[in-house]
């Protein structure tokens, strides 16, 4: 390529780019696209969602239930323990 097709192709590469810059604000328009579309903030209705804690009680063992339970039926004391941590870790009590 000598000089001139090279400014020749120059030229035609620049009127391309600005056909398209011309043409960008016409199609943006007719898509329906604005500015102001990317900062419109959304909400979503929420409906309230039972939570995890309805009806969920702490179970209460005096020492000497607890003892009782160690010796007896250990199952059903460490049942009654993962209960009230797993109620601790969902917030429902502290």
């Amino acid at each position: 390529m000598n000089g001139q097709e090279m400014e020749a192709g120059a030229g035609e590469t620049s009127a391309r780019a600005l056909r398209f810059f011309l043409l960008m604000p016409v199609l943006a328009a007719l898509t329906g696209c604005t500015a102001t579309a990317w900062s419109e903030k959304i909400s979503i209705d929420q409906t309230p969602v039972p939570t995890e804690c309805g009806g969920w009680q702490r179970i209460d063992l005096k020492q000497r239930t607890a003892m009782f339970l160690m010796r007896e039926d250990p199952r059903l004391a460490v049942d009654i323990d993962s209960h009230n941590l797993k109620g601790r870790n969902l917030g429902c009590w502290n």
